[in-house]
């Protein structure tokens, strides 16, 4: 019953992370770090929603670094996505954060309890297909739509400075150099990401060291979502003042390519989508707690993204027929193959 129940929260978790991105879709996002910061602000206030839920009964400052993983995961996307472009970095940041949450949360470590599927086979197999899918699909880009919906929300950047890797002016920035610090980063941004959830299941399988932490996932859903809110707001404040220095500093050669990109109108829109997110987060945090971070992770990873598919074909119709659509079909057809095995597996 409990696994049902941990199931059915991991998949409307996987449709609200499937749907963050339809509110601001319709809106230049900018440079996407003003975008993100008040998204940031819309996962505090539910996560304070949330708390007050609990009678401010828990907060535990350890969970919090689980949000500033996320958020210092989620301040890389959008340089990575300039030196990599969409597909590779999508690919390289998803399969290391499957793999950095699958393996501690299947053979333990770092004081984490293991936590095996029950039919382990299928769990790697589940696993191997979606990785072994993406590594061969190169061409999926050329499918034409909005596939920066298909991740999380600051790849909702300027189409010319993040997806258009065929810009001759664009030589520069695809040298050696550039694509080994993408790579890098790509690599620190999946790991991030993979381990996000580590603190809160590491408090809960500690209990000599926090001896009055509660076993449900839902007490640590603020502090994880404080922690994403102080890192992303120091990030925004960071890049600000670093954005007007360079700013000021090209004014003196008549080169202006580093002022803020600031769209007010996507302000609500961004309050919508942190809403969206801050409830998929805080669904997948419970169903880890009933669960296994090995099977709700990566299926929270592998899932999103044929959701917004979904949204691209059915509500903004940007693909009706064609091969376009066979190809479509057939990653969301693959990808729930994998998925269902890992679900399968426990």
């Amino acid at each position: 019953m409990i696994d049902l129940m941990g199931l059915s929260q991991l998949f409307i978790a996987v449709i609200c992370f499937g749907t963050t991105l339809v509110p601001v879709k319709k809106y230049s996002a900018g440079d996407g770090f003003f975008a993100q910061w008040i998204m940031s602000i819309a996962i505090m206030l539910f996560g304070f929603i949330v708390f007050a839920f609990q009678d401010f009964e828990y907060f535990n400052p350890h969970a919090m670094l689980g949000g500033v993983f996320w958020s210092l995961g989620n301040m890389m996307a959008i340089p990575i996505i300039k030196r990599l472009g969409l597909a590779l970095g999508l690919f390289i940041w998803n399969a290391t954060s499957c793999i950095f949450s699958w393996i501690p949360g299947t053979f333990g470590g770092f004081g984490i309890e293991a936590r095996p599927a029950s039919i382990m086979w299928l769990s790697v197999l589940g696993l191997i297909t979606y990785e072994v899918y993406k590594e061969s699909e190169g061409h999926y880009k050329r499918i034409n739509i909005q596939t920066k919906e298909l991740t999380n929300f600051v790849e909702n950047v300027e189409e010319q400075s993040s997806l258009d890797t065929n810009n001759e002016s664009d030589t520069e920035a695809k040298s050696k150099s550039t694509k080994l610090i993408g790579l890098a980063l790509a690599l620190a941004c999946g790991f991030f990401w993979g381990i996000n959830l580590l603190p809160i299941i590491r408090i809960q399988d500690n209990h000599i060291e926090f001896p009055h932490a509660p076993k449900e996932g839902l007490p640590y859903v603020f502090s994880h979502f404080c922690g994403a809110f102080i890192t992303s707001s120091i990030g925004f404040l960071v890049y600000a003042i670093i954005s007007q220095k360079l700013h000021f500093l090209e004014r003196q050669t008549t080169t202006l390519r580093n002022k803020m990109e600031i769209n007010p109108q996507i302000t609500i829109p961004a309050l919508a989508a942190g809403s969206l997110w801050a409830i998929a987060e805080t669904l997948l945090i419970n169903a880890t707690a009933q669960l296994s971070v090995s099977i709700t992770y990566p299926i929270s990873v592998m899932l999103p993204g044929c959701i917004a598919a979904l949204w691209s074909v059915l509500y903004f119709k940007e693909i009706q027929h064609g091969k376009n659509l066979i190809l479509l079909i057939s990653a969301i057809f693959v990808t729930l193959c994998g998925a269902i095995c890992i679900g399968v597996s426990k």
